[in-house]
């Protein structure tokens, strides 16, 4: 095979991922393409690998349950031979990079890949960190997994099993999604959009109808205080006991609606200041 079948087997992967699915799949039925895979390129039957390979790739995408971690990190090996064997190595490179984020402790069998043949070589040429990293965002309903996990992050210049999950755990989609490429379209969780509220009026100030109400309370609050402390001073002079009840009662009175007109100012004018967001 040359370097453009290996382009050619990115460039069909949407294409795959789009393909109708005759009956769902397992993870058991992903397994044995793996190790049909494996088992022929240990034998260096080629092309027994690269049915097995392709076999491989289209149960992939019709998965009916969240894929292995395991199988994962199978499956991009087997990509990542496959693009060796037509002369890809740095598309191979990143396939075996994505294998490795997920078993980093993972080396291949010497009886599959003998010691200085140039694929492993390719295994360890690309940090599985490799940047940038990016954030997925969770659905509105359901959740998603990347390489059979159910963290949101991602190498975007690295290959990624992609699948969404409805909101009772089964898949809807298996997507292999190709390095530097986006997710699939998904709804997704909060607003539908993700544009910033615009901002407040740059002359935009505390409701005056508000503001206004608050210092007339606490104005006629301070003018009742005053009054109750003149009444206590001439309930405090008085000897009279009918005259000291009466001023004791209007002191008290005054007071009490003094507090009460002095919590509504307080109030209003808070209010008055949220209004109009200044807090």
């Amino acid at each position: 095979m040359t370097r453009a079948l290996g382009a050619l087997l990115l460039a069909l992967l949407p294409a795959v991922a789009g393909a109708a699915c005759p009956e769902p799949r397992s993870n058991n039925d992903l397994v044995v393409a793996l190790e049909d895979a494996t088992a022929a390129f240990g034998k260096l039957e080629i092309d027994a690998f690269n049915k097995a390979a392709e076999e491989a790739s289209a149960i992939l995408v019709c998965l009916d349950e969240p894929i292995s971690r395991p199988s994962a990190a199978e499956y991009h090996r087997v990509m990542g031979i496959q693009l060796f064997l037509s002369r890809n190595s740095p598309a191979a490179q990143k396939s075996f990079a994505a294998a490795r984020s997920v078993e980093p402790d993972y080396t291949f069998p010497t009886d599959l890949v003998p010691e200085g043949n140039p694929i492993r070589d390719d295994y360890t040429a690309v940090d599985p960190q490799l940047g940038p990293m990016e954030m997925a965002t969770n659905p509105k309903s359901g959740s998603i997994r990347l390489n059979g996990s159910r963290s949101l992050n991602r190498a975007r210049p690295l290959p990624v099993i992609f699948q969404l999950l409805d909101g009772r755990g089964a898949v809807t989609q298996t997507v292999l999604v190709g390095p530097d490429t986006d997710l699939p379209s998904y709804e997704l969780e909060g607003p539908a959009t993700n544009e910033p509220r615009p901002p407040k009026e740059a002359g935009a100030g505390p409701s005056k109808p508000l503001l206004f109400g608050a210092v007339g309370a606490a104005v006629v609050a301070a003018g009742l205080y005053g009054g109750a402390l003149a009444t206590k001073g001439s309930f405090n002079s008085a000897t009279d006991p009918s005259v000291l009840a009466g001023k004791q009662k209007t002191a008290n009175s005054l007071v009490i609606t003094s507090g009460v007109l002095g919590a509504v100012a307080v109030g209003s004018g808070t209010t008055a200041f949220l209004v109009s967001g200044r807090f």
